[in-house]
């Protein structure tokens, strides 16, 4: 019997490190291996650093292994976005992985929001995220799943998908959310109670040492935008301690994210009395 030879992929390797200076957050450290490459930080009126994730190899193929660290000195706040969705090959040998650790400074704010990933057919890939939070810090992060090439009649025909999620502070965690789906084995994914007909699915965290917004002001806001008729299906939800969660089902990953900013960029001017940053992807 034949041995299948694992596949050699690419092992792209970022870290950033933000600080404080003069007002505003600079980006103090940058190092990085491609695939995985950044372009130069874009600095926002309300001091805020913003960093573009590039893909210039086109997207992620089996083998790869790529691993990104951040740090947030104190009082720094950052947003680390990608410049478009993040494509995810056919791997018929076997899977990928991207791994994102973060140190989160005293009353420092990191925003990770990145643009979809689009899992193609027979895809298998794995995201693994960790989190520690410094008292006063406060992190926000979403996640936005297209299962295939919409426009193709490709949906749900990827091979395995796994997102492990962890934040944390001195006094335990915060979050944790893990998933594993593999359409091949879970024929009920797309049914009433999981996906119940829609295509995509998003998840969106803000967790941290903060003060909690009014909750049935929240709710009354969020609740249509989240749940628009025929359209998408999304819930609100405190977290045990010092959080907020959301879910969202849509029939085009799009939807889902310009809710979640939407709502993002309501709290943080409403709630927070923080400055929105214009990610600028047009």
């Amino acid at each position: 019997m034949s041995r299948i030879k694992s596949i050699a992929g690419r092992h792209g390797v970022l870290k950033l490190g933000f600080a404080r200076q003069n007002g505003s957050t600079v980006l103090a450290e940058s190092f990085f291996r491609v695939p995985l490459q950044v372009m130069k930080p874009r600095y926002d009126e309300s001091g805020t650093a913003c960093v573009y994730l590039l893909s210039p190899t086109g997207g992620v193929v089996q083998g790869d292994d790529y691993q990104i660290e951040v740090t947030l000195s104190p009082n720094s706040h950052a947003t680390l976005t990608t410049q478009a969705a993040t494509k995810v090959y056919a791997m018929p040998i076997q899977g990928a992985l991207q791994s994102l650790r973060g140190q989160i400074g005293e009353n420092a704010i990191f925003e990770y929001l990145p643009d979809p990933t689009i899992l193609f057919s027979d895809a298998n890939f794995t995201q693994r995220i960790a989190f520690s939070l410094a008292p006063g810090a406060m992190l926000v992060m979403q996640e936005i799943v297209m299962p295939g090439r919409l426009a193709r009649g490709e949906r749900l025909a990827f091979a395995q998908y796994q997102s492990h999620l962890e934040v944390s502070d001195s006094n335990g965690v915060l979050l944790f959310d893990s998933c594993c789906l593999k359409p091949k084995h879970q024929p009920y994914l797309a049914d009433v109670g999981v996906l119940d007909g829609h295509a995509c699915w998003g998840s969106w965290f803000l967790v941290g040492d903060f003060e909690m917004p009014e909750w049935e002001a929240l709710c009354e806001i969020t609740e249509p935008m989240l749940n628009c008729a025929n359209k998408t299906i999304g819930g609100l939800s405190k977290l045990s301690r010092n959080g907020i969660a959301m879910r969202m089902l849509a029939h085009n990953a799009g939807a889902i994210q310009s809710t979640f900013q939407t709502i993002w960029d309501w709290l943080k001017l409403k709630h927070f009395g923080l400055g929105t940053v214009d990610l600028r992807k047009y």
